[in-house]
Protein backbone atom coordinates (compact mmCIF):
# COMPACT_ATOMS: atom_id res chain seq x y z
CA UNK A 1 0.00 0.00 0.00
CA UNK A 2 1.48 3.31 -1.02
CA UNK A 3 2.18 6.05 1.46
CA UNK A 4 -0.15 8.39 -0.43
CA UNK A 5 -3.04 5.96 -0.06
CA UNK A 6 -2.35 5.55 3.65
CA UNK A 7 -2.30 9.33 4.10
CA UNK A 8 -5.59 9.61 2.23
CA UNK A 9 -7.06 6.85 4.41
CA UNK A 10 -6.10 8.81 7.53
CA UNK A 11 -8.21 11.76 6.37
CA UNK A 12 -11.08 10.14 4.48
CA UNK A 13 -13.33 7.83 6.48
CA UNK A 14 -14.57 5.92 3.41
CA UNK A 15 -11.05 5.27 2.12
CA UNK A 16 -9.97 4.34 5.64
CA UNK A 17 -12.69 1.71 5.99
CA UNK A 18 -12.06 0.29 2.51
CA UNK A 19 -8.31 0.06 3.14
CA UNK A 20 -8.84 -1.44 6.57
CA UNK A 21 -11.21 -4.12 5.26
CA UNK A 22 -8.76 -5.07 2.54
CA UNK A 23 -5.87 -5.29 4.96
CA UNK A 24 -7.89 -7.34 7.46
CA UNK A 25 -8.83 -9.80 4.70
CA UNK A 26 -5.26 -9.97 3.43
CA UNK A 27 -3.88 -10.54 6.91
CA UNK A 28 -6.41 -13.32 7.52
CA UNK A 29 -5.30 -15.03 4.31
CA UNK A 30 -1.63 -14.84 5.29
CA UNK A 31 -2.40 -16.24 8.74
CA UNK A 32 -4.32 -19.14 7.18
CA UNK A 33 -1.28 -19.89 5.02
CA UNK A 34 1.04 -19.75 8.04
CA UNK A 35 -1.27 -22.05 10.02
CA UNK A 36 -1.35 -24.49 7.10
CA UNK A 37 2.45 -24.42 6.83
CA UNK A 38 2.64 -25.23 10.56
CA UNK A 39 0.11 -28.03 10.19
CA UNK A 40 2.05 -29.43 7.21
CA UNK A 41 5.31 -29.37 9.20
CA UNK A 42 7.01 -26.66 7.11
CA UNK A 43 7.14 -24.27 10.07
CA UNK A 44 7.99 -25.35 13.63
CA UNK A 45 4.83 -26.11 15.58
CA UNK A 46 6.13 -23.99 18.47
CA UNK A 47 5.80 -20.82 16.41
CA UNK A 48 2.86 -18.53 17.11
CA UNK A 49 0.85 -18.12 13.86
CA UNK A 50 -0.34 -14.61 14.72
CA UNK A 51 3.18 -13.37 15.51
CA UNK A 52 4.67 -14.99 12.41
CA UNK A 53 1.93 -13.43 10.29
CA UNK A 54 2.65 -10.00 11.74
CA UNK A 55 6.37 -10.42 11.11
CA UNK A 56 5.78 -11.43 7.50
CA UNK A 57 3.48 -8.47 6.96
CA UNK A 58 6.01 -6.13 8.57
CA UNK A 59 8.39 -7.03 5.76
CA UNK A 60 6.09 -5.20 3.34
CA UNK A 61 7.25 -1.98 4.99
CA UNK A 62 10.43 -2.21 2.96
CA UNK A 63 8.72 -0.48 0.03
CA UNK A 64 8.95 3.03 1.47
CA UNK A 65 12.51 2.41 2.65
CA UNK A 66 13.57 1.36 -0.83
CA UNK A 67 11.71 4.19 -2.59
CA UNK A 68 13.35 6.77 -0.32
CA UNK A 69 16.83 5.24 -0.78
CA UNK A 70 17.17 4.30 2.89
CA UNK A 71 18.06 0.73 1.93
CA UNK A 72 18.70 -0.83 -1.45
CA UNK A 73 16.54 -3.58 -2.93
CA UNK A 74 19.29 -6.17 -2.42
CA UNK A 75 19.38 -5.36 1.29
CA UNK A 76 15.63 -5.81 1.55
CA UNK A 77 15.78 -9.13 -0.30
CA UNK A 78 18.61 -10.32 1.94
CA UNK A 79 16.58 -9.51 5.07
CA UNK A 80 13.51 -11.26 3.66
CA UNK A 81 15.57 -14.32 2.72
CA UNK A 82 17.05 -14.52 6.22
CA UNK A 83 13.64 -14.27 7.84
CA UNK A 84 12.08 -16.89 5.57
CA UNK A 85 15.06 -19.23 6.07
CA UNK A 86 14.62 -18.93 9.85
CA UNK A 87 10.86 -19.39 9.62
CA UNK A 88 10.98 -22.45 7.38
CA UNK A 89 14.06 -24.03 8.99
CA UNK A 90 13.58 -27.76 9.36
CA UNK A 91 11.88 -28.68 12.61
Amino acid sequence: MSAVYVLEALHDEAVHERARRGLVQGRALVERLVRQAIADGHIDSGRDPATETNLLLALTGFTSLIELDVIDPQGALAAIDVHLDRLFRST
